[in-house]
């Protein structure tokens, strides 16, 4: 299969569904995949979800501030999020949504298909991951495979090594009732391994 989007602006070429699959194999990360219309908003992928599905669905903001440095953040797909106060918790100032552009030129994917998945093709480490507590509560995690016509089912777990495995220690970010935004710059897992959830 030939890449989804050609050369990056790190020089390489951006990974295909065949690589993203084969890393998760390799790496020992289980994983099962269902295609489905394409799902370009969360209430796309609300609409069009298999009833009875566990876990959690995200929605994944593609970031940048006024020094060109690139968020990833992925959380509750129900959450609202205030960027001013993001951008304080990250201590990266204003943020503002990255453009179609750059998120091909960083990430190799388009609007719509925006994932932790996509880590993969930041060889170079250029943008920083984060990702809503919350979403830690649950079991497994739904996110796209690089193509918006296709969902991955993951567990949670797996998918925070991957993100890792990738160069991409997640911030855990949690999202007060009053619109603040906290980090929680420990480690999030306990002694044994298994994620630390609040």
């Amino acid at each position: 299969m030939t890449s989804l989007t050609g050369q990056l602006d790190n020089g390489s070429v951006a990974a295909d569904l065949e690589k993203v699959f084969f890393f998760l194999e390799k790496h020992g990360l289980s994983s099962t995949t269902r295609d489905h219309p394409p799902m370009f908003t969360v209430a796309d992928s609300q609409a069009l979800r298999p009833s009875g599905l566990s876990g959690g669905y995200t929605k994944n903001l593609f970031l940048r501030n006024k020094k060109e440095t690139m968020w990833l953040v992925t959380c509750d797909e129900n959450q609202s999020v205030d960027l001013r106060h993001l951008g304080t918790a990250l201590g990266a100032g204003r943020l503002s949504f990255a453009s179609p552009e750059r998120l091909m030129r960083f990430l190799g994917i388009t609007t719509g298909a925006v994932s932790p998945l996509a880590l993969i093709n930041d060889v170079t480490h250029t943008v920083y991951f984060a990702i809503d507590q919350s979403l830690l509560r649950h079991d497994q995690l739904h996110v796209h495979p690089l193509v918006n016509t296709l969902t991955t089912t993951l567990p949670t777990i797996g998918l925070v090594e991957f993100a890792m495995k990738t160069g991409h220690p997640p911030v855990y970010l949690e999202f007060n009732h009053d619109g603040s935004v906290t980090v929680d710059r420990f480690n999030n897992k306990m002694p044994d391994g298994r994620l630390k959830v609040t």
